[in-house]
């Protein structure tokens, strides 16, 4: 007897496809916790496993991962190894949107810096937790990676959409803060800044003050931004420099070894010749030292022989 009183392969069929598809998302997930060089391999057998299960359309939406670069790996390991750590950067971003909000409204201008400042510094912690991560991986942790990094931590304390995405740790690819709403110092729209004509009253208008002490945050934040981007292309620009005068330096250096060593080899000839001149010239010092002894012997002797006078 059926455990179903009626069309029991429906319900068994549903059941089967989410706990299917439950599967195939935990493993799918599990991809992301491998280091980047295993990740591609290891997502073609999964697909092709589905595949081969009759399962295309799970084996399709495997085989649609992408590889997440080492900035984005990080992020995810990060999220997956060290979740705790992300909270007081979300608590952060929340504290500095609902600044912003109020700032727009006139009111908190000192909040939002203090926010903005926070939001920053708890950016700023995790990305060295990232790049000490990628470190402990084998992996470089360049100045490009950092930018990447701190970039996808911005994104996450602007937006919660964007929180949650890096929570999963199951990025793809990094976010931009510009992608998820207004963060620290970012631009803000204009019309924004001024609340609708239809909606202000005479509260509204006695908050004048308020008002102008929101536009000067605003103000501040813009000038942050700028300030801090115009920092990060000096940095860029001088980083340029020195790399190029580097290899500028390294061509010069690597040109004088060669021509030291070019000299170094005609010395070296140089020396085998005058090596191989002084022993002749020893040579013949030695034969003319004894030629002059037998000269010197033969004359004793000749006067030797030459009788005496009576």
């Amino acid at each position: 007897m059926s455990f179903y009183p009626c069309e029991p392969a429906a319900g068994k069929l549903v059941v089967n496809g989410e706990v299917r598809k439950l599967a195939t998302e935990q493993a799918g997930d599990e991809l992301f916790g491998l280091p980047p060089e295993e990740f591609v391999a290891a997502r073609d057998d999964l697909a092709r496993r589905l595949k081969r299960e009759g399962d295309a359309e799970a084996a399709a939406r495997v085989k649609a991962l992408r590889r997440p670069p080492l900035s984005a790996w990080a992020v995810n390991r990060l999220a997956r190894e060290q979740a705790a750590a992300l909270d007081p950067l979300l608590a952060a971003g929340e504290r500095l949107r609902a600044a912003h909000q109020a700032a727009l409204a006139g009111e908190g201008a000192a909040e939002l810096r203090t926010a903005a400042k926070a939001e920053r510094e708890a950016v700023a912690g995790l990305v060295e937790t990232a790049l000490e991560l990628l470190r402990e991986a084998g992996h470089p942790a360049t100045d490009a990676t950092r930018d990447r990094v701190a970039a996808t931590l911005h994104a996450a304390a602007a937006s919660p959409e964007a929180a949650e995405l890096v929570r999963h740790g199951r990025l793809t690819a990094d976010l931009d803060p510009s992608g998820f709403g207004t963060a620290a110092g970012d631009d803000v729209d204009e019309g924004a800044a001024e609340p609708r004509p239809a909606r202000r009253g005479r509260a509204a208008r006695g908050r004048a003050a308020g008002d102008g002490d929101g536009a000067a945050a605003v103000e501040d934040g813009r000038a942050a931004r700028r300030a801090r981007r115009a920092a990060a292309v000096a940095a860029r620009d001088e980083a340029r420099k020195r790399a190029r005068l580097a290899a500028d330096q390294a061509v010069l250096a690597t040109r004088q070894a060669e021509r030291l060593g070019r000299l170094a080899d005609q010395a070296e000839r140089e020396a085998g010749r005058a090596r191989s001149t002084a022993a002749a010239a020893i040579e013949a010092a030695t034969a003319a030292r004894e030629r002059a002894a037998r000269a010197a012997k033969e004359l004793r002797e000749a006067e030797d022989r030459i009788p005496a006078d009576r």
